[in-house]
């Protein structure tokens, strides 16, 4: 079954599945700090304020943007499955493009738009991968239909 996919779908199909997860890992968060010296708790509270951490979907405006990305990039695979892949050839074009944007708006998430005094979670970077994995496998995706037309 994975025979009729070419690398490129693969890699893009599976970039998608790995934004898919990272997107409901951790990008935010917050560390624990403990209280200064000098002030008394009641009894049974702790002395450390817990770490907060949000995923893509509570901490950023980004969240819908990489969900229309990972599912374009899942189509080619899709249709490569079904047997339809001739008649959406364009879909590999708009999956590098898309990636190509969604490596850009995490970038300059995790660089510019990052909130103040906040932590840089696993989820990011993973996603921040992901997105890359996509760009790249649409592309490959590009150039395998370009070959087989020659």
């Amino acid at each position: 079954m994975i025979g009729r996919l070419t690398q490129g779908q693969l890699i893009a199909a599976i970039g998608a599945v790995v934004l898919l997860v990272a997107m409901f890992l951790p990008w935010i968060g917050v560390g624990g700090t403990s209280l200064p010296s000098g002030i008394s708790l009641p009894p049974g509270v702790s002395g450390a304020v817990g770490d907060t951490s949000e995923n893509v979907w509570k901490g950023s405006t980004l969240d819908i943007y990489l969900l229309i990305t990972a599912i374009v990039a899942l189509i080619p695979a899709l249709l490569a499955l079904t047997d339809s892949a001739e008649e959406f050839s364009f879909v590999a074009a708009a999956t590098f493009l898309l990636g190509v944007v969604a490596v850009i708006l995490v970038a300059a998430f995790l660089t510019i738009d990052f909130p103040d005094g906040a932590e840089r979670k696993i989820g990011a970077f993973i996603g921040l991968a992901a997105a890359l994995a996509i760009a790249f496998g649409g592309f490959r995706s590009m150039q395998e239909e370009v070959a087989g037309e020659i």
